[in-house]
């Protein structure tokens, strides 16, 4: 049984040949003389009177897993038309999830933005992720929209310093203020294209295990909470010395 799990996790090979040496080692007088057979009896016993070993290759093969789905979620987060801040000489790429409900999401921004206005080699990618209402989810299909009039990080920011709820209300009353259009906001709020994104952001954010906002994504780490300036700068700096 607990060959046919080994199996499953495609590290049998790997046991198989280190066990195999062992037993060899053990009875060197008759190793010619032990089959396949007699090897997986003696991998069967070892494993079952040493428990923690076989925990340990599983723990260490769910980890690879996790790491490898962690690297191909971010690859994925790459290729998605996120809107941002991009600068022409950027070496490094920070992405944000965020919901413009979350305060600790505004905390952020001041710090955010001096960063960016300091450092002119850094992109920043806002990644629209509400999880915390109803509201939060159609301020983020409004964000989306307003990028189709050029006007994403103005009202990105503009929403961000909002006190306390930002409800539909107050989504099209700050839409308002910085110029958009709001019959063509609404339109496009509608579009295909712009719930598809939500969705996929949302897809990324389950396969890093994101549940919480913000969290931000600086090389291949995961950094949930949110960073102080200090923070910020010393992670930027590790990246970039690789």
């Amino acid at each position: 049984m607990m060959i046919n799990v080994l199996n499953k996790i495609q590290i049998l090979f790997k046991i198989l040949s280190i066990l195999s040496l062992i037993t060899i080692l053990v009875f060197p007088l008759h190793a010619n003389e032990i089959n396949e057979k007699k090897i997986e009896n003696v991998i069967e016993n070892f494993l079952i009177k040493n428990p923690q070993l076989l925990r340990s290759i599983l723990d260490n093969y769910k980890d690879k897993i996790e790491s490898e789905k962690k690297i191909n979620a971010i690859k994925s987060l790459e290729l998605l038309k996120n809107p941002g801040i991009f600068q022409e000489k950027a070496d490094v790429t920070i992405y944000e999830f965020f919901d413009y409900n979350c305060g600790y999401c505004k905390s952020v921004v001041k710090t955010i933005m001096e960063t960016i206005s300091e450092d002119k080699k850094i992109n920043f990618v806002f990644v629209e992720f509400p999880i915390l209402s109803q509201q939060s989810y159609n301020a983020a299909l409004a964000a989306l929209a307003s990028e189709r009039q050029n006007l994403y990080n103005n009202f990105h920011l503009a929403l961000m310093r909002v006190r306390g709820r930002v409800d539909d209300n107050q989504v099209f009353r700050t839409a308002k203020e910085i110029g958009l259009d709001i019959d063509q906001l609404k339109k496009d709020m509608e579009r295909s294209e712009i719930l598809e994104q939500l969705q996929k952001n949302r897809e990324i954010a389950k396969l890093l295990n994101l549940n919480g906002t913000p969290a931000f994504i600086i090389g291949d780490v995961v950094y949930p909470g949110a960073l102080t300036k200090e923070n910020l700068k010393e992670i930027i700096k590790k990246v970039r010395e690789g």
